[in-house]
C-alpha cells in the first residue's frame, strides 16, 4: 500500500511558468490525503514560495522535501534544513563576475510570500528576464550579502556550449557543489551529496513509511537521483529521456494533469488497499 507520494513540481506538477497548480490537481491533492497517503513536494523551491503554487492552501504541501533536499518538512515543521556555506556563494559570484549573461541568485533561508532573491553582479535588464522567466523578486547587489543562504542557483544566456563553460566554471571555482539544469539555461546549485535523494531517509523515517511504499514523480535532472532510490519511480510524458530512463513507471504530461489522475488513482487504490493500477506490473 501507498503512504507517501512526492512530486517535483515545475513541468511535473504544474506546467513550468504557470502560476499555480489547476483546480482539479488541488482536488486530487486532497484525495490522496484524505485518503491517508501523505503527499508533498519534491522540488528546488522553498517552502513559503509554495505558498502561491498551492492556493495558499498549506495542507498540501505540510510535508516534503524542498529547496532540493536542503530543507524537509513533516506535518507542518521543519525536521532538516542546510544553508549554503557563504564562502562558497563567494568563489562562485567571483567566477562568474567576468561574465557576461552569467550570474548567481542567493535565495535566504528566512525569507516571505514575496520570494525575495539577491541578484550578484547582474545587469537590470537581465536580472528582469529571469524574474519573469522563474517567478522571483530579485534585488541586485555586488557582493553576496553576509546571511544564510538556503539555495542558489546560476543563469546562464546561450547556447549547449556556453552553458558546458558555465559549468566547467563553476567546478573549478567551487569543485564542493554539482550545477544541474532544471529548466532551460537555469541551473540549481546544490552542495555534492546534499540532494533530492539524500532527504528521503529522513522524510521516510519521520512518516513512517519505506521506499517500497512511496511514490515519486519527475521530469528533468534534479529527480534523478530520489528516482533511482525508489521501485514506484514516475515520469511524467513530457519527461527528458535520462528521466525516462530511470523511471520504472509513467503517467501522462504536466500539462494534461497527469499526476493529478495519478494522484486520484492513488487514493481510491489506498481505500481499496490495493496497489494503483498504473503501478502494476505488465
Amino acid at each position: 500500500m501507498i503512504k507517501l507520494v512526492l512530486s517535483d513540481m515545475d513541468n511535473t506538477l504544474i506546467p513550468f511558468g504557470a502560476r499555480h497548480v489547476s483546480p482539479r490537481t488541488l482536488e486530487a491533492i486532497h484525495d490522496v490525503t484524505n485518503a491517508g497517503v501523505h503527499f508533498g513536494p519534491a522540488t528546488g523551491r522553498d517552502y513559503v514560495e509554495l505558498m502561491r503554487f498551492f492556493h495558499m492552501d498549506e495542507s498540501c504541501f505540510m510535508t516534503g522535501i524542498m529547496s532540493n533536499g536542503k530543507r524537509v518538512r513533516v506535518d507542518g515543521c521543519d525536521v532538516w534544513t542546510y544553508s549554503i556555506p557563504h564562502e562558497w556563494l563567494d568563489r562562485i559570484a567571483a567566477a562568474l563576475k567576468p561574465e557576461r549573461g552569467m550570474f548567481l541568485i542567493c535565495y535566504p533561508m528566512d525569507t516571505n510570500l514575496f520570494n525575495p532573491a539577491y541578484v550578484v553582479g547582474a545587469s537590470e535588464e537581465e536580472m528582469n528576464e529571469y524574474e519573469r522567466l522563474v517567478r522571483f523578486t530579485g534585488g541586485r547587489v555586488v557582493d553576496v550579502p553576509g546571511i544564510d543562504f538556503i539555495a542558489a542557483a546560476i543563469a546562464c544566456n546561450g547556447d549547449e556550449e556556453r552553458r558546458a563553460y558555465c559549468q566547467r566554471l563553476i567546478a573549478e571555482a567551487c569543485p564542493e557543489v554539482e550545477t544541474v539544469m532544471t529548466v532551460p539555461n537555469w541551473f540549481d546549485v546544490l552542495p555534492l551529496g546534499i540532494n533530492k535523494a539524500s532527504a528521503l531517509d529522513i522524510i521516510l523515517d519521520a512518516v513512517g513509511a519505506t521506499r517500497d511504499e512511496t511514490v515519486v514523480f519527475g521530469d528533468s535532472g534534479n529527480d534523478v537521483a530520489i528516482l533511482g532510490e525508489v521501485h514506484y519511480s514516475v515520469a511524467v510524458a513530457n519527461a527528458t529521456d535520462e528521466v525516462k530512463r530511470v523511471s520504472n513507471f509513467r503517467c501522462g504530461a504536466s500539462a494534461g494533469e497527469g499526476v493529478a489522475d495519478a494522484l486520484f488513482e492513488i487514493a481510491r487504490a489506498a481505500r481499496a488497499h490495493e496497489v494503483p493500477s498504473f503501478l502494476k506490473e505488465e
